[in-house]
């Protein structure tokens, strides 16, 4: 009888590394939920890669549930376009297909669409510099030291368009409302020509 007294307090305290243990992960997992944006510039620029997301290797619907989960929905709009929402992660992508489908599918069946442009209101998706929606606008410029704000928007990364006049474009652009980043938006443009 007089052993169980020790016998507990042993066991509390080989217990007590295996909860430090668990912890590690669990803080891991918390930090694998924010999402890296990365985005090319120059000659026809484009946001490249979103987390584990790499349009320029697949953009499909499919390929972007793989990464997001389950959409909350997916809408089909009066040109064909598909807006799929991720509403838990504040997440807006844009498909298209400009290439046409097969019959029985629209732009929304999950091989078909491709992702054409993304619109990011949470604050689990970083630049590839850390700037986070909510983040104060001051530390734009202090995060991307290129970035100019032009048309009532920051933009991060600059782009040149491969048609027409080659003007210039945002890959990948902030605007701020009441001193803070209120979203991030960009171009993909895998739809096709």
């Amino acid at each position: 009888m007089r052993c169980r007294p020790l016998v507990i307090a042993t066991v509390l305290v080989a217990l007590i590394p295996a909860t430090q243990a668990q912890a590690a992960p669990a803080a891991d997992a918390a930090r694998a939920k924010s999402f890296a944006i990365r985005a090319s510039g120059g000659l026809a620029g484009s946001v490249t890669r979103i987390g584990a997301f790499r349009p320029r290797r697949d953009p499909t619907i499919r390929a972007a549930q793989r990464v997001f989960g389950r959409p909350s929905s997916r809408k089909l709009g009066r040109y064909g376009a598909c807006t799929v929402d991720w509403r838990r992660l504040r997440l807006t992508i844009y498909f298209e297909n400009f290439g046409g489908h097969g019959p029985g599918q629209t732009t929304c069946t999950s091989s078909v669409g491709k992702a054409q442009s993304v619109v990011f209101r949470g604050s689990r998706f970083k630049t590839w510099r850390n700037l986070r929606v909510g983040d104060s606008s001051n530390t734009i410029v202090e995060r991307h030291p290129s970035a100019e704000f032009l048309d009532r928007r920051w933009w991060l990364t600059f782009a040149v368009s491969p048609f027409g006049d080659e003007s210039e474009y945002a890959s990948l652009y902030a605007t701020v409302s009441n001193g803070r980043v209120n979203a991030m938006k960009g171009w993909i443009g895998a739809a096709g020509e």
